[in-house]
């Protein structure tokens, strides 16, 4: 069954009328626009995002829909680091480290805890530098990604040559 759009998102609706069948994807799965993936009851589905999500696939999208039987997207929990800020200097430590390695971060559970996925020189840096953290077992859903580093896209501004030397940076409105 070829899928082309998302249908929104479980967490918007009453499931508790519906047949939800799970695609079980790992985190680093989300990403994609374009996968063969067989959902739990063993059911094929072709997805080819004509709009895929800039941040990716998020816990509950809904790829399937028709009467009451859904076909949703579930992440699996894995074992990510943890690390609990103290202060807005410890935020600005733990993103600058965790980007400076290109790693994924996610936003936890308020805005001074922050996940990543569990590698062990990561958790070695933050004890070296002071940072609590801890090891855990938790869903990276895409909805709580702060980092973006993905296959650039197109950017939303145009860069032009200007007659008097000057750069100039356009949005897509057009203003300065």
């Amino acid at each position: 069954m070829p899928i082309e759009i998302l249908k929104g998102n479980l967490s918007d609706r009453d499931v508790s009328k519906l047949w939800v069948d799970y695609i079980d994807l790992q985190w680093y799965d989300t990403r994609k626009k374009i996968a063969r993936w067989k959902t739990r009851s063993g059911e094929e589905i072709a997805m080819r995002l004509i709009q895929a999500p800039k941040m990716g696939l998020s816990q509950g999208d809904i790829l399937f829909e028709e009467g009451n039987k859904v076909i949703a997207i579930n992440i699996l929990p894995t074992e990510v680091l943890c690390a609990y800020a103290c202060s807005t200097s410890e935020v600005a430590k733990i993103c600058y480290e965790i980007g400076n390695r290109h790693m994924a971060l996610f936003f936890g559970s308020n805005e001074f805890e922050f996940q990543t996925p569990f590698e062990k020189p990561i958790k070695v840096l933050l004890d070296k530098l002071g940072i609590k953290n801890a090891v855990l077992s938790s869903r990276l859903d895409s909805s709580k990604r702060i980092s973006v580093s993905m296959a650039h896209t197109e950017p939303n501004f145009k860069i032009q040559e200007s007659p008097n030397l000057k750069i100039a940076i356009r949005g897509e409105s057009g203003e300065k």
